[in-house]
């Protein structure tokens, strides 16, 4: 026995005393169902009560989101810290009511494996059970197991239990397992295309079972919405269309998947939900009532908190005002400065359409040129001033023939000066040459 058969051996007795003492799967699958629900009973009444200071509190925390605005960080801390003080969990009132959907895990594999969860068979003795009652090639493994069970009777029983002994299993806890349910066998999986192979009472019944699941499961979340209300004045609370539509959605899928004993499991967990709610409404009515009662006073309080909000504000104005330090006065000064030119943003109607800030001056406007155009023309450069000279400046002058030298004076000295070292025999330097030639 593996740690697994140990975990779910409550289950499995539970489901097979029932299978034994009614004769029918069906039944015991429904009475099953009961006792769970009334083992989670409190767990139940308890997320009830949680989810009523919830709504309590909803108030006050819308009061948080708009005291915080946007920003976000500060609204997570402040929730956070609200949730300390009250010593409340919003997830209180939703992990109460997802115990039942774990319930579904031992049971499906009770529903699947029967030789084993319920007669305590190895794999061994089940392929032995199996090559007894004519199944050659059976093998352990999907839905055989449930198949092979539904092919045990009175009358094979015997040899099945010959074969498990042989296995070296004790057959003292083999039984007959009547799947019968008002005519449905609920060991076969229901099919969409219900009409293959014959229209009969079973195929139709079949394909019922996840549709009746589909619709109270639909039901009972309209069932407990109601329920939710603290009052009959109160409004209902709006319910997401996704969140709708899960538990139908969840039933199809069980329904037209697995063996037709889970949509039974699943029509009275349903059934029994809006039975539970009813009577939670009934215990939890003076809590409802209380709840009621906090909640208009924290309206009125936090009405009276606004007020005195509104009232601060507007003497901190006030005072502003009076001391010339007008927040909209100085705004508006600012607007006005010398230099910034509002009107330039405008486009249209809208005031602001290029935003506050638009400068169309800011950046200058470069002509487009056209590398594949015609040339473009060569732009003049300004003369440079021609810089001044300590020296005499040497002008050439063209006479024909003969060049003359004559010296330019500096600016800042008269023609008559000359610098020392100059002889002023410039001719007759020229005229020697002008002979050797």
């Amino acid at each position: 026995m593996d740690i697994w058969q140990i975990l779910m051996t409550p289950f499995s007795l539970l489901l097979k005393l029932f299978c034994q003492v009614f004769n029918s799967y069906g039944i015991a699958l429904i009475l099953f169902t009961v006792v769970v629900k009334i083992i989670l009973f409190p767990l139940q009444l308890k997320a009830k009560k949680s989810m009523i200071k919830m709504n309590v509190l909803n108030a006050q925390l819308q009061e948080i989101q708009k005291r915080c605005g946007n920003d976000k960080e500060r609204y997570n801390q402040e929730v956070q810290k609200f949730y300390a003080e009250n010593n409340a969990n919003p997830m209180g009132g939703c992990g109460w009511s997802m115990i039942p959907m774990l319930i579904l895990w031992p049971l499906y594999a009770i529903i699947r494996r029967p030789l084993k969860y319920m007669m305590n068979l190895t794999e061994a003795a089940t392929t032995a059970v199996g090559k007894a009652l004519g199944w050659a090639d059976f093998a352990p493994v999907g839905y055989n197991e449930l198949t092979l069970g539904s092919m045990m009777s009175a009358s094979n029983l015997a040899a099945a239990k010959d074969a498990a002994a042989a296995a070296g299993v004790s057959a003292a806890g083999m039984f007959v397992i009547n799947f019968d349910f008002f005519g449905i066998d609920l060991s076969l999986i229901p099919q969409l295309k219900f009409w293959e192979g014959g229209l009969s009472w079973g195929a139709v019944g079949l394909f019922l079972l996840p549709v009746i699941s589909a619709a109270i499961s639909l039901a009972s979340m309209f069932v407990t919405q109601k329920t939710n209300q603290m009052n009959k004045d109160q409004e209902a609370p709006k319910m997401n269309l996704s969140l709708l539509l899960l538990g139908p959605g969840m039933s199809l899928f069980i329904g037209f998947g697995m063996p037709a004993g889970m949509c039974v499991y699943w029509i009275a967990n349903s059934l029994l939900i809006m039975v539970q709610e009813v009577i939670c409404g009934a215990m939890l009515r003076k809590d409802y009532e209380a709840a009621q009662k906090e909640m208009a006073e924290q309206a009125a309080k936090a009405k009276e908190a606004e007020k005195e909000r509104r009232r601060i504000a507007a003497e901190k104005k006030a005072a502003a005002i009076a001391a010339g330090k007008d927040p909209k006065k100085a705004h508006q000064k600012k607007a006005k400065e010398p230099g910034v030119d509002l009107t330039a943003s405008r486009e249209g109607l809208r005031a602001y359409a290029r935003g506050r800030a638009y400068d169309p001056n800011r950046y200058p406007v470069t002509p487009y040129y056209d590398p594949s155009g015609p040339a473009k023309p060569a732009q003049e450069e300004p003369e440079e001033p021609a810089p001044e000279k300590a020296e005499d400046e040497v002008k050439i002058v063209s006479l024909g023939e003969k060049v003359s030298i004559e010296a330019v004076p500096s600016a800042g000295r008269s023609p008559e000066e000359k610098p020392a070292g100059d002889s002023g025999d410039y001719e007759e330097a020229y005229a020697e040459d002008e002979e050797e030639n």
